[in-house]
Protein backbone atom coordinates (compact mmCIF):
# COMPACT_ATOMS: atom_id res chain seq x y z
CA UNK A 1 0.00 0.00 0.00
CA UNK A 2 3.07 2.43 0.94
CA UNK A 3 4.68 1.48 -2.35
CA UNK A 4 1.13 2.47 -4.31
CA UNK A 5 1.58 5.97 -2.16
CA UNK A 6 4.76 6.69 -3.28
CA UNK A 7 4.81 5.99 -6.88
CA UNK A 8 1.18 8.16 -7.39
CA UNK A 9 3.24 10.90 -5.39
CA UNK A 10 6.55 10.65 -8.22
CA UNK A 11 3.58 10.46 -10.83
CA UNK A 12 2.05 13.41 -9.90
CA UNK A 13 5.84 15.33 -9.19
CA UNK A 14 6.51 13.96 -12.71
CA UNK A 15 3.34 15.60 -14.17
CA UNK A 16 3.48 19.19 -12.41
CA UNK A 17 7.64 19.24 -13.45
CA UNK A 18 6.29 18.48 -16.99
CA UNK A 19 3.80 21.08 -16.86
CA UNK A 20 6.01 23.97 -15.03
CA UNK A 21 8.43 23.24 -17.85
CA UNK A 22 5.96 23.42 -20.99
CA UNK A 23 4.23 26.78 -19.19
CA UNK A 24 7.79 28.34 -18.42
CA UNK A 25 9.54 28.14 -21.62
CA UNK A 26 9.96 31.57 -23.64
CA UNK A 27 7.36 31.21 -26.07
CA UNK A 28 8.27 33.44 -29.63
CA UNK A 29 6.18 35.80 -30.76
CA UNK A 30 5.01 35.26 -34.19
CA UNK A 31 6.20 38.51 -36.45
CA UNK A 32 2.23 38.40 -38.25
CA UNK A 33 1.06 39.45 -35.09
CA UNK A 34 3.64 42.45 -34.33
CA UNK A 35 3.16 43.49 -38.24
CA UNK A 36 -0.64 43.36 -37.79
CA UNK A 37 -0.79 45.14 -34.50
CA UNK A 38 2.13 47.06 -33.77
CA UNK A 39 0.72 49.49 -31.11
CA UNK A 40 -0.10 46.55 -28.97
CA UNK A 41 3.63 46.00 -28.81
CA UNK A 42 5.35 49.58 -29.02
CA UNK A 43 7.68 49.55 -25.94
CA UNK A 44 6.97 45.54 -24.86
CA UNK A 45 9.24 43.20 -24.39
CA UNK A 46 9.36 40.36 -26.73
CA UNK A 47 11.02 37.24 -28.14
CA UNK A 48 11.40 36.09 -32.11
CA UNK A 49 12.19 33.27 -33.60
CA UNK A 50 13.78 33.02 -37.39
CA UNK A 51 16.29 32.74 -39.99
CA UNK A 52 18.42 36.13 -40.47
CA UNK A 53 17.86 37.19 -44.30
CA UNK A 54 19.72 40.13 -44.48
CA UNK A 55 22.18 42.26 -43.00
CA UNK A 56 23.49 45.52 -42.74
CA UNK A 57 26.33 47.68 -41.27
CA UNK A 58 26.71 51.09 -41.62
CA UNK A 59 30.05 51.71 -39.80
CA UNK A 60 29.90 51.64 -36.54
CA UNK A 61 26.84 53.41 -35.66
CA UNK A 62 23.81 51.62 -37.38
CA UNK A 63 23.87 47.91 -37.71
CA UNK A 64 20.71 46.02 -38.47
CA UNK A 65 19.84 42.45 -39.89
CA UNK A 66 16.30 41.53 -41.18
CA UNK A 67 14.76 38.31 -39.24
CA UNK A 68 11.96 36.28 -40.99
CA UNK A 69 9.61 33.54 -39.50
CA UNK A 70 7.34 31.43 -41.19
CA UNK A 71 4.40 34.65 -40.46
CA UNK A 72 6.38 37.61 -41.91
CA UNK A 73 9.80 39.53 -41.65
CA UNK A 74 11.12 42.75 -39.47
CA UNK A 75 13.78 45.02 -39.25
CA UNK A 76 16.15 44.26 -36.19
CA UNK A 77 18.29 47.14 -34.79
CA UNK A 78 21.56 45.80 -32.51
CA UNK A 79 24.75 46.96 -31.23
CA UNK A 80 26.04 43.93 -31.24
CA UNK A 81 27.63 41.70 -33.73
CA UNK A 82 25.67 40.74 -37.03
CA UNK A 83 24.19 36.95 -36.86
CA UNK A 84 25.60 35.61 -39.82
CA UNK A 85 22.97 35.21 -43.28
CA UNK A 86 20.93 32.44 -43.21
CA UNK A 87 21.34 31.89 -39.40
CA UNK A 88 18.55 30.86 -37.12
CA UNK A 89 18.34 32.99 -34.15
CA UNK A 90 16.17 33.39 -30.87
CA UNK A 91 15.90 37.40 -30.41
CA UNK A 92 14.68 39.12 -27.37
CA UNK A 93 13.89 42.90 -27.71
CA UNK A 94 11.28 45.65 -27.98
CA UNK A 95 9.20 47.55 -30.50
CA UNK A 96 11.01 50.94 -29.90
CA UNK A 97 8.87 52.44 -32.71
CA UNK A 98 6.11 51.51 -34.88
CA UNK A 99 4.90 54.37 -36.88
CA UNK A 100 2.83 54.38 -40.63
CA UNK A 101 4.80 56.18 -44.01
CA UNK A 102 2.39 56.32 -46.59
CA UNK A 103 1.34 53.17 -47.05
CA UNK A 104 4.13 51.15 -44.95
CA UNK A 105 4.69 50.38 -41.57
CA UNK A 106 8.07 51.23 -40.24
CA UNK A 107 8.91 49.05 -37.40
CA UNK A 108 12.36 49.45 -35.29
CA UNK A 109 12.77 46.03 -32.92
CA UNK A 110 15.53 47.25 -30.86
CA UNK A 111 17.89 43.44 -29.93
CA UNK A 112 18.77 43.08 -25.79
CA UNK A 113 20.15 40.06 -26.54
CA UNK A 114 20.29 37.36 -29.21
CA UNK A 115 21.09 33.48 -29.43
CA UNK A 116 22.35 31.83 -32.26
CA UNK A 117 20.00 28.52 -33.07
CA UNK A 118 22.22 26.67 -35.48
CA UNK A 119 22.97 22.84 -34.90
CA UNK A 120 26.38 23.04 -36.66
CA UNK A 121 28.04 25.56 -34.38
Amino acid sequence: MAKKIIIAILIVIAICGGVWYYFSRVQPTRIEKILKNPNEYGGKVVTLEGEVTDRTSFFVVLKFFKLKDKTGEITVVTKKSLPNVKSKVLVKGRIDEAFPIGDQKLMVFVEESVETKDEHK
